[in-house]
């Protein structure tokens, strides 16, 4: 007994100074560097958004805030299904080609992902304007709420944000991209704040969050042609767009997988919201979306590494350091997934106080799908290294077979839950999504990553 009690003594500080000795690697460090700024910017955007969010439930009521649920995850499903995600190409291809030094082929590379930006931005308007109706009768939802969705698809019109982003994090500045977080929050604040002032309709609120969502695109495109400049690549709209696969020749397959892919992952994040407001009542959908809204603090914590971690593993895969993406992936793993879990717990035993103070009482009954929905998003950080994983390895095919194979489990199993059990259905509905996907990734990966020498 006093054997074990005394290695228990000796091993637990060695332990300690082996994870701080982490931060003293410089890709480890670096990574959570940028992350650090990301966070930060979020946090303070959560804050702000949950403001804005709480006041924008009470005056609204359950109703009418569910018809504004629908009008956000409307935009934001037909967006994704046209937009190509051109950021991860950027920075995939992108390290590639600043590790040759091939500026040329980076300038290529930019102007290709801008015109997928604008094309997708155009394809995806027309089409939210032309499903509107369709979508409506489908859910047999007032016809009054088609012009508030035909209104805020003009948002998809300013999506160009994809080879934006790539730009920012391939360069490394994260303190631009943060901004855009804070920025949106604060004027979507004001914007509410000035709804509340002058009494708005619902009319009103949806116009605060079509500006807002416009002024947090605008700023990231303004943001890297900036950081292009000052990279000296401010000419890349002049560069032919007829070498790209003679420097890139598998990026066309790169990026046509991916935008399926975000396709895919898009009907399973969002596409919840569609299927709840066909089965049951814009107050439940309401109910809903204020339990969405609070399980975003745990991916304040996932999107900022995610973020982070894919620039780091395409520059290692990119110098053939294959230990050294093992070891980053093991250590990030640990990292996050022990503070996530330290939230869920958290919110366990706080969340019902939470969400009645901010919303108020007629919301009480989110508490139990944000507890369900949080243990979701708690399995997704504790794999979030796994998609930025294969992308980098460069197998975003394989990446998509399994993201089929889980989203096939999860709309098995939505509907009948969401019949059986209402919108808490819908949360366990994700945790067999993130759970199925997990395992299969970490097969998948682990053959791919940690057989390679």
């Amino acid at each position: 007994m006093y054997l074990n009690i005394s290695v228990k003594k000796i091993n637990i500080p060695a332990q300690c100074r082996r994870i701080s000795g982490w931060f003293r690697d410089d890709v480890f460090c670096r990574m959570f560097l940028n992350a650090g700024k990301l966070i930060s910017a979020n946090s303070i955007a959560a804050v702000l958004g949950l403001a804005a969010a709480a006041l924008t439930a009470r005056t609204l009521g359950t109703e009418k805030y569910g018809v504004l649920a629908l009008v956000l995850v409307y935009k934001g499903s037909i967006g994704i299904l046209v937009t190509f995600n051109a950021w991860q190409a950027v920075i995939k291809y992108g390290s590639e080609a600043l590790n040759k030094n091939d500026r040329i082929g980076l300038q290529i590379l930019i102007k290709f992902g801008f015109s997928l930006d604008i094309g997708s931005a155009v394809v995806g308007t027309i089409l939210a304007m032309a499903l509107s109706g369709p979508v409506i009768n489908f859910l047999g939802w007032d016809q009054s709420v088609r012009f508030l969705l035909q209104l805020f698809s003009v948002l998809i019109l300013f999506s160009l944000s994809g080879t934006p982003i790539g730009v920012l994090r391939l360069f490394d500045r994260f303190d631009l991209l943060s901004y855009t977080a804070v920025l949106s929050a604060l004027v979507r604040l004001g914007g509410v704040a000035w709804c509340l002032l002058t009494r708005q309709s619902l009319f009103g609120f949806v116009m605060v969050y079509l500006i807002t969502g416009i002024v947090g695109e605008l700023y990231l495109v303004f943001a890297s042609l900036w950081v292009l400049r000052q990279h000296h690549l401010g000419g890349f709209f002049i560069r032919p767009l007829r070498r790209l696969r003679q420097r890139f020749p598998n990026i066309l397959d790169y990026v046509w997988t991916t935008n399926v892919h975000s396709t895919v992952r898009i009907l399973s994040r969002e596409a919840d919201g569609l299927i709840i407001a066909g089965l049951t009542t814009p107050a439940a959908l309401g109910l809903y979306k204020i339990a969405k809204q609070f399980s975003q603090v745990l991916t304040m914590l996932i999107n900022p590494i995610c973020d982070t971690i894919f620039p780091e593993l395409s520059r290692l895969f990119a110098a053939g350091n294959k230990k050294a993406m093992r070891s980053l992936i093991k250590r990030s793993t640990f990292f996050v997934g022990s503070i996530a879990v330290c939230g869920w717990l958290v919110f366990i035993m706080l969340g019902n106080w939470l969400i009645i103070q901010a919303v108020g009482s007629e919301y009480q009954d989110s508490y139990r799908v944000a507890v369900w929905y949080m243990l979701a998003l708690v399995i997704a950080i504790i794999t979030f290294s796994f998609q930025p994983s294969m992308l980098a390895l460069g197998l975003p095919r394989t990446s998509l077979k399994i993201l089929v194979l889980a989203t096939l489990v999860y709309f098995v199993l939505l509907v009948p839950l969401v019949n059986v059990l209402g919108i808490v259905g819908a949360s366990l509905s994700y945790i067999f999504f993130y759970m199925v996907w997990s395992i299969s990734m970490f097969i998948s990966l682990r053959r791919h990553l940690f057989h390679l020498r």
